[in-house]
């Protein structure tokens, strides 16, 4: 018990100690707005990863005794991202 009131004593000291700075909501919006995520081309530790999918078709022959048909395939690529 007497840990505790010692460990909340200091906490509570130390948050006084610290300055305290509000948020608005501007900037909750600003940080999470779609135009914050245009890195520049020269940032660092930048780990952005683009796909592209990509989706072709083949026919297949047929012959007298099977018809022909299309397969389909659809594939993600991994591609350098546009700056």
């Amino acid at each position: 018990m007497r840990l505790n009131r010692k460990f909340l004593l200091g906490i509570t000291l130390l948050s006084f100690a610290s300055p305290v700075y509000s948020l608005t909501w501007q900037e909750v919006l600003d940080a999470v707005s779609p135009d914050k995520y245009d890195f520049p081309a020269n940032a660092k530790n930048k780990h952005v990863t683009c796909w592209k999918k990509v989706y072709w078709e083949e026919y297949i022959e047929g012959d007298s005794y099977k018809a022909g048909y299309v397969k389909k395939y659809r594939k993600e690529i991994k591609i350098n991202c546009p700056y």
